[in-house]
């Protein structure tokens, strides 16, 4: 049983690092904005919606 429990522990944890590595290259290959600020309205058919 505690040969079990550690087994599911290490696959979580890889799991939960493979998860961080993951994300890390995704932000850093993701494009970089000068100014991020009004992000969601940036697109036209949202600017059509909002005033």
């Amino acid at each position: 049983m505690d040969e079990g429990r550690k087994k599911i522990w290490i696959c979580l944890l890889i799991i939960v690092l493979a998860a961080v590595v993951i994300g890390i290259l995704y932000y850093l290959s993701a494009p970089q904005q000068g100014n991020s600020e009004g992000f969601l309205i940036m697109a036209p058919e949202v600017e059509r919606y909002a005033g």
